[in-house]
């Protein structure tokens, strides 16, 4: 597959097709790694989750405190009632 360099402000860059974008799960940030034959692109993955820690400690001392249980004092009392049957 051939493409040409297009001129971005002073540098220069290419246009990728969606199909290979799709295909090699490209999309934000890349990383690019010169190889004897050329530059080998392959998507960054950071870890999931990361720095959920350091966001953590950070709120817990700005006073911010931890949520409690997400459905803590949920109740459908109309459903339970009315709908639900066993």
């Amino acid at each position: 597959m051939n493409t040409r360099l297009i001129r971005v402000g002073n540098s220069q860059g290419i246009v990728l097709p969606k199909k290979l974008l799709l295909q090699y799960h490209l999309s934000g940030e890349v990383d690019l790694q010169p190889t004897p034959e050329g530059l080998l692109i392959t998507p960054v993955r950071k870890p999931r989750r990361q720095g959920w820690d350091e966001q953590f400690q950070r709120a817990l001392a700005q006073g911010q405190a931890p949520e409690g249980e997400l459905l803590e004092g949920f109740s459908d009392e109309a459903f339970e009632e009315t709908e639900w049957q066993w």
